[in-house]
């Protein structure tokens, strides 16, 4: 062979070597950076980087970078005839992981797909509402964190009777079209709390924020004592203007989160939501770091907060008592 043949193979060689090794380069480059995608279902907004929920706060705090290592597909409905498209949706674009609260939601992305983890963002009694089968192990491709369970109402019930030990009508203002495994036991709570305390009760469900105007306008004048607002996407997008119309009507009122008497309420009683949704993204980042949704235990919460709005209180007219003010863990003066 003579020698110009072979400088040509080794000029060949080594542009062909160092092509290689760029090409390989730059797929362990494109590898490096590609972003995980994680699909969140939501009745309750979707927060940015600007403005970071707990949720999204725990994923950066977890090495998760928004448009360089992750991609947050967040949509939001209060409407639920609509979340069944947005979970098929969701589940079309092929995310790594998936999310969701409340409850229905959960139960739409699980029927939308059986092989895409699903984590469980603050959702009630998940046993009990079938979306699990087990809370030690899942088994199945949902996992996550519950929320206050069914005790919770119980127990918020019997404060309020201590706060108005003459109640005798309580209103219930139930999630208009909630999940009909969860409204039935929350029903059956309030029913089972009344006849144990001697009080009757009436569901009045809003479908529209101005249907509240209406409830609470009549609620003074047919003889209700108190108004019980069951959590739910269209009474969290509308707290403020709840807490308005019941103070406005002079209706003592209360709910699940403790957040609630933040932002006018009588009182509240219920797992803080914050930490439960910061837990929430340490399910989602193990799972994109390998592990299996139905190896991963289900986290409940185990402290209960209850929050008085003593300013509250104080323009309806009711004196809580100091014994009831010593044992809440916040009060708002």
């Amino acid at each position: 062979m003579r020698r110009s043949d072979i400088i040509k193979l080794i000029t060949a060689a080594v542009a062909g070597l160092a092509l290689a090794t760029c090409a390989g380069l730059a797929a362990a480059q494109d590898g490096a950076v590609a972003p995980k995608r994680v699909g969140f279902l939501s009745g309750f907004g979707c927060s940015t980087d600007d403005n970071p929920s707990p949720f999204r706060r725990r994923l950066a705090e977890l090495g998760w970078v928004g448009g360089r290592t992750l991609i947050l597909d967040c949509v939001s409905t209060v409407d639920v005839s609509q979340v069944d498209a947005l979970a098929a949706e969701l589940v079309a674009r092929r995310p790594d992981v998936l999310a969701a609260q409340p409850t229905d939601y959960v139960r739409a992305l699980k029927q939308a797909t059986a092989t895409i983890p699903i984590v469980m963002v603050t959702t009630p009694n998940p046993v009990e509402s079938g979306l699990v089968t087990d809370l030690a192990k899942p088994e199945a491709n949902v996992t996550g964190v519950a929320s206050s369970g069914r005790e919770v109402a119980v127990k918020l019930i019997g404060l309020v009777r201590r706060l108005l030990p003459r109640l005798t009508k309580l209103a219930v203002i139930e999630r208009s079209a909630a999940d009909p495994i969860v409204h039935a036991q929350f029903e059956k709570d309030v029913t089972d709390a009344a006849s144990k305390l001697g009080f009757t009760w009436q569901a009045f469900s809003p479908v529209a924020p101005d249907k509240y105007d209406a409830i609470f306008a009549g609620l003074a004048g047919q003889g209700f004592d108190a108004a019980y607002v069951e959590p739910g996407p269209l009474l969290d997008a509308n707290l403020t203007r709840v807490a308005d119309l019941a103070m406005r009507q002079r209706i003592p009122t209360f709910g699940n989160y403790p957040y609630y008497a933040d932002k006018g309420l009588l009182l509240a009683y219920g797992g803080n939501a914050d930490p439960l949704n910061e837990r929430a993204a340490d399910y989602v980042d193990k799972i994109l770091r390998g592990a299996k949704p139905g190896s991963l235990a289900i986290t409940q919460p185990v402290k209960f907060n209850l929050e008085v709005n003593l300013n509250t209180a104080k323009a309806l007219g009711l004196a809580i008592p100091e014994s009831f003010l010593l044992a809440a863990d916040k009060v708002i003066r």
